[in-house]
């Protein structure tokens, strides 16, 4: 079982980044065209900021959770290591509950916000609201399925000196 959840996280992991890959383009593009149409031809588009916008919002939301998978969101690691290994270990296990409690209170509020939400439009591409909300609970819930397949690799490693 634990096999099936790390490949199904590495799959995951691939998609987010070409996902993330993907949003960065289209942030690129749309703001150089934006550019070129206001200075270029003095006709500015009224659609490309909000795109912009829009995309950078979920941009944000994928790259937040390939950061939890990676383990790059700022931690005081200096400190942590100077403990001995059964602290350090308890430590680590408080941290990742306090983790996922957030993540869990991610997808509840970030549903919440999409019900606010529900029936609005955007002004200028007339979209949906609910859906640059919906970024926010699908980010935790593809944080949540990265702890869950991390958790066997959450615990630090026992040095030699530690008692």
């Amino acid at each position: 079982m634990l096999l099936l959840v790390k490949r199904f996280n590495r799959w995951l992991v691939m998609f987010e980044k070409a996902v993330a890959g993907s949003l960065l383009l289209a942030v690129f593009a749309v703001v150089l065209l934006q550019v070129i149409m206001r200075y270029l031809f003095e006709r500015p588009n009224p659609w490309s900021e909000e795109l912009s916008r829009f995309c950078f919002i979920w941009l944000s939301m994928i790259g937040a959770s390939l950061a939890l998978e990676s383990q790059s969101h700022f931690t005081f690691d200096l400190a942590v290591t100077k403990l001995p290994y059964l602290l350090r270990t308890w430590v680590y296990r408080f941290s990742s509950s306090i983790v996922v409690a957030g993540t869990i209170g991610l997808i509840g509020l970030g549903f919440g916000l999409v019900h606010l939400v529900d029936g609005q439009r955007s002004a200028a591409l007339d979209l949906p609201l609910s859906w640059v909300y919906i970024s926010v609970p699908v980010a935790g819930i593809f944080m949540l399925l990265h702890l869950v397949a991390g958790l066997s690799d959450t615990l630090p490693k026992q040095d030699g000196n530690s008692h």
